[in-house]
């Protein structure tokens, strides 16, 4: 089916840092979302005593812009300005990360988080247990999760992208729809032709027909059924497609099972071999 649908609107982005390569990565991608939207990005780290040396030039972001071709190579914070973009960076001094970030997030919402998460462990390097899913669940905001050991699709070096394979998982609870207009959206933004979206349906046939699924030049939508872990399906299928991002609506946690082994989203990116975004699921 062919609608127009409202694109993204995304006037600020958030991206903790915890001043590791790892996150350099995540960086990269809050960097070229906040160009593309023209938005504010917050860059927020958070420390027990005192922050690193060399804190307000952490990240790079002037020589990164001009490694990207967009700066002089010797430019000022007003050469920044002029891209369209602006730039905040918040230092908090909490033992607690997760709290931190909740409060501040709390206070100055964000309509796009981009974090770091690294897989096996759960965390972040701030702590040994887990950071990134449970802000993103206590906050309810559009969530970019980069894994730790992924390129993901924005080029640290050249800024560059390179979307052209997504997979969206389908469900009628929560509801889908949002997470294909945010793919949509983003892919008209981002992505360069050829593109391949892929819906994955595990177990459930109902209510595909009412999806509204944009169609562009170049633009490809499959669909996939199968039975079985919803999880399991929707890896083996990014696995399969080798996947750029997915793209899922979540709602967090609210049975027994979530609560012990994480949210359907939580445990595909756990397994996941590129970027997820996760769109909240409306609250009711």
């Amino acid at each position: 089916m062919n609608e127009t649908r409202a694109p993204l609107s995304i006037q600020r982005i958030f991206h903790p840092t915890d001043f590791s390569q790892d996150s350099q990565v995540a960086f990269a991608h809050a960097l070229k979302l906040a160009l593309i939207h023209r938005a504010e990005l917050t860059i927020m780290h958070v420390d027990p005593a005192v922050a690193p040396e060399g804190f307000e030039d952490f990240p790079r972001i002037r020589p990164t812009l001009a490694g990207w071709g967009l700066l002089p190579e010797a430019s000022s914070k007003g050469d920044v300005t002029q891209l369209g973009i602006g730039i905040k960076k918040v230092r908090a001094l909490a033992a607690d990360p997760k709290q931190a970030i909740i409060h501040h997030l709390t206070a100055s919402p964000t309509d796009l988080m981009v974090l770091s998460t690294h897989q096996y462990e759960g965390v972040t390097r701030w702590l040994h247990d887990s950071v990134a899913e449970p802000i993103s669940r206590e906050v309810h905001v559009m969530t970019l999760f980069v894994p730790s050991h992924v390129e993901g699709f924005v080029s640290r070096e050249t800024g560059q992208t390179s979307l052209h394979r997504l997979l969206l998982p389908v469900s009628t609870d929560p509801p889908s729809q949002p997470a294909i207009d945010a793919a949509s959206s983003l892919v008209s933004q981002l992505g360069a032709p050829p593109v391949t979206l892929t819906l994955v349906h595990a177990g459930e046939e109902t209510g595909v027909d009412r999806l509204v699924l944009p169609q562009r030049p170049d633009w490809s939508w499959n669909q996939l059924f199968g039975q079985g872990d919803p999880v399991e399906w929707i890896l083996a299928a990014g696995a399969e497609f080798d996947v750029d991002l997915i793209v899922m609506t979540t709602k967090g946690q609210d049975r027994l099972l979530d609560i012990l082994r994480g949210s359907t989203t939580e445990r595909v990116l756990r397994g996941a071999r590129c970027p997820l975004l996760a769109i909240p699921a409306p609250l009711v």
